[in-house]
């Protein structure tokens, strides 16, 4: 999906991340709120790129796992928005779902650590 420039531009293609049909359509869109750090336009995209990726994973059966970058960019925002509460929580659902083959497993694994880590840190 294409970014445009003018304001009028920007919104109506928010709307349509928010329409889309599939998980993939908004990718740009969350690439550019987060760069622009619209960390809070970005999360309801996020939540329901994941819903849907957990839901096509469901209906595809043993071995077809969930796209890990939707859960890695909410973590991501997470972190940046100091709530490490929330950023444990969407690497606790990551992780409780079947798993596509690749790197993103254990990576997110390895962020669920630190996550926990900071949490910890801040909470003493």
């Amino acid at each position: 999906m294409k970014w445009f420039g003018s304001l009028k531009e920007q919104k109506t293609a928010k709307l349509a991340a928010n329409d889309a049909d599939h998980y993939t359509d908004c990718v740009e869109i969350v690439k550019k709120l987060k760069a622009d750090g619209n960390f809070d336009e970005a999360i309801p995209i996020l939540i329901k790129a994941i819903d849907q990726t957990e839901n096509e994973s469901r209906k595809m059966g043993k071995g077809w796992g969930v796209a890990p970058w939707y859960y890695e960019q909410l973590a991501i925002i997470y972190r940046k928005m100091k709530n490490f509460q929330a950023e444990i929580d969407i690497l606790e659902r990551y992780k409780k779902q079947e798993k596509a083959p690749g790197i993103g497993p254990s990576k997110l694994a390895a962020r669920l650590i630190k996550a926990r880590e900071l949490l910890e840190k801040v909470s003493s």
